[in-house]
């Protein structure tokens, strides 16, 4: 599963048919493959949010980029039985496109699932970054150009996940970097193993933190298994952390953060 990235290191799956005006919420007549559904839900909105723009709405928004980007961020609440709520917040340079998104959203049905009947809110929370080529054409940037870009997020409609000792800070996601910082210096031990053998370099980790707080390791890539053994026993020394929320409702979050075993 696919979830908002936070913090370290800031999607995108070809559907295998063509994407018409989408009619229910959530995508399952669409995206009907589990493991890549995240992918496919983003794709889905991606297409329906182009197809809004005239124009007139992408000269707007070309005239009023910043630093030749504009950042287009929504988040909602439904419950797997039920439209999505009216009290939608929303983003954007643009007020036309603005509009457009968010009568695209209410208009959306849920999707009919006879075994779904919980009745529990969810939350989804969305950012899509318009860039322009060389044409002077608007397009939305994948994940791979905004780490090229640089790209940083205001993480806008979502209270982040945070440690209790960050609870009263002012500042939290500094206070959160700061956290996973001296928590990996101070759990860090250089596995003997890896020493003897000379193996050093970075491990990339990818984990989320759950609704409950928990860590949870999904995806560790090193030069070698030693280390990326090491890398999750720090992870998984990491407390239960303040749950994220979007619009009061529960919901997971991902991070993306290295671990460089250096030799000296």
């Amino acid at each position: 599963m696919r979830y908002p990235i936070f913090f370290f290191l800031f999607t995108f799956s070809l559907l295998s048919q063509e994407i018409k005006v989408q009619k229910y919420f959530p995508f399952r007549d669409i995206c009907n493959n589990e493991s890549d559904y995240y992918d496919c839900e983003r794709e889905v909105f991606e297409k329906e949010i182009l197809g809004l723009i005239t124009p007139e709405i992408e000269n707007d928004i070309i005239e009023k980029m910043i630093d030749n980007k504009a950042s287009l961020t929504f988040a909602f609440v439904y419950s797997p039985n039920k439209p999505i709520r009216e009290d939608i917040d929303i983003d954007f340079i643009n007020e036309e496109l603005k509009v457009k998104v968010i009568q695209f959203l209410l208009q959306l049905q849920p999707y009919p699932d006879d075994e779904n009947l919980e009745d529990t809110n969810k939350a989804k929370r969305f950012e899509f970054v318009f860039v322009k080529n060389s044409d002077n054409k608007l397009f939305i940037a994948s994940d791979e150009l905004l780490k090229e870009m640089k790209y940083i997020s205001e993480f806008k409609f979502i209270e982040s996940p945070y440690p209790l000792e960050c609870k009263n800070s002012t500042d939290i996601r500094s206070c959160v970097n700061k956290y996973f910082s001296s928590h990996i210096v101070k759990n860090f031990n250089y596995p003997k193993k890896a020493l003897r053998k000379g193996i050093q370099g970075r491990v990339d980790c990818k984990f989320y933190i759950d609704k409950d707080g928990s860590i949870v390791v999904q995806e560790l890539n090193g030069p070698d298994k030693i280390l990326e053994d090491e890398a999750q026993r720090i992870l998984n020394k990491i407390p239960k952390l303040v749950n994220a929320t979007i619009k009061g409702v529960p919901v997971k979050v991902s991070f993306s953060i290295p671990i460089t075993f250096k030799l000296d």
